[in-house]
């Protein structure tokens, strides 16, 4: 456990925040220096301002609009830069954006929060005071963060106006109304090494022992004193040869002896019922996400309305199917090829006539050779 809680202390001390490494993206002919320090000037408004729509239905419960406008109390004063105050609450807030961190003391990665929070402070104070603000590609960046901002916490406004604790309610009774309730057990056990133990505990039982007493005296897991109980519980639960035989048997029915890696069981099933549902303040914040999922399209489209939003050009059109463009290509040098073979064809027969219709004449040929005899 040490080892484990080292390794987180070590990784928030070597990562930056993630909300710093996705906010700007790269653009052709940017600048690598005006990028980092863009992403530095969106980075302090997004780690500490855009939570995130996702993170709103997170455990913590706070969103964009309930840290800002909740009047939050800072609290203890832990550092100051150019008279400021840094506060405890502050450096918390960092932590809880951090979900690899919960498990760890505040206490022990305290230090380290608190320097992230004045190196992220004061790289920000400085970009504030230079003219990095004025660069054209900083205020595009800006502009988008500024953006994203805005939607996610007015599209969280509008939610939190429709998801009221009536309408999860309403949505939960729905829920559970249409929930295929799984069946479960009560059961007890008692877990011995050898099957001719389970068979002797078997033949006590059958003869009247009682159960509970067998199970605090000879079960492997006696040292628990409660009798082998396992309490309710659903098959998919258990191992496979242990749900399958538990299940098999009826409300205050022996089992034969069960193996499994463990050991030898005998079980008693002393109740059987259909699973009671979640309660409603266990599955809230499920229902409020489930309430998202099935509204959120719905809300889009009346800020659609709204803004009178006409698409011009519904779709493009989609370019060949890549076999398809292969097939067409092999085609068209399989007509050229014809093509060719067959005005080869059909210059053969012309050439030959050609070549006839040129031809000296036998008695011509004769006279040609005489002359030249002659000559000589």
């Amino acid at each position: 456990m040490a080892k484990q809680k080292k390794e987180k202390v070590e990784v928030v001390q070597e990562a930056d925040f993630v909300e710093e490494k996705n906010v700007a993206s790269e653009r052709g002919g940017l600048k690598k220096s005006t990028i980092v320090i863009g992403a530095l000037l969106m980075g302090a408004a997004a780690v500490w301002g855009v939570i995130g729509y996702q993170s709103m239905s997170q455990n913590t419960g706070k969103s964009i609009l309930g840290k800002y406008f909740q009047g939050e109390k800072k609290g203890q004063v832990v550092a100051t830069i150019d008279g400021d105050n840094i506060y405890l609450a502050d450096i918390k807030n960092v932590a809880e954006q951090i979900p690899q961190l919960a498990e760890l003391p505040f206490d022990m990665i305290y230090p380290q929060l608190l320097q992230k929070y004045i190196t992220k402070e004061i790289v920000y104070r400085s970009a504030q005071d230079s003219d990095i603000q004025n660069d054209p590609h900083v205020q595009i960046a800006l502009k988008e963060a500024r953006d994203t901002i805005l939607s996610k916490a007015y599209l969280e406004k509008r939610i939190s106006e429709l998801a009221t604790p009536e309408k999860l309610k309403e949505l939960y009774q729905a829920e559970v109304k249409n929930m295929e309730r799984q069946d479960e057990v009560h059961a007890r056990h008692i877990l011995v090494r050898t099957e001719k133990e389970a068979r002797d505990v078997l033949v006590q039982l059958e003869a009247g022992a009682d159960f509970k007493m067998l199970a605090d005296t000879k079960s492997l897991d006696a040292e628990n004193g409660n009798g082998g109980d396992l309490g309710y519980f659903q098959k998919n639960m258990m191992i496979p040869e242990f749900g399958e035989a538990v299940f098999a048997l009826k409300k205050g029915q022996l089992s034969k002896p069960i193996k499994t890696p463990f050991g030898w069981h005998i079980v008693l099933v002393e109740d059987r019922r259909l699973a009671a549902p979640p309660a409603f303040e266990d599955v809230q914040e499920q229902l409020r996400q489930l309430f998202v999922e099935r509204n959120i399209q719905n809300i889009l489209h009346q800020e659609e309305v709204k803004h009178n939003v006409k698409v011009l050009v519904p779709t493009l059109r989609q370019p060949k199917d890549a076999a398809e463009a292969i097939k067409g290509i092999q085609s068209a040098v399989l007509d050229e090829t014809g093509a060719k073979e067959t005005m080869s064809d059909s210059m053969e027969p012309t050439e030959k006539s050609v070549a006839e219709d040129v031809s000296v004449p036998t008695d011509v040929s004769e006279n040609i050779e005489t002359q030249e005899g002659n000559v000589q």
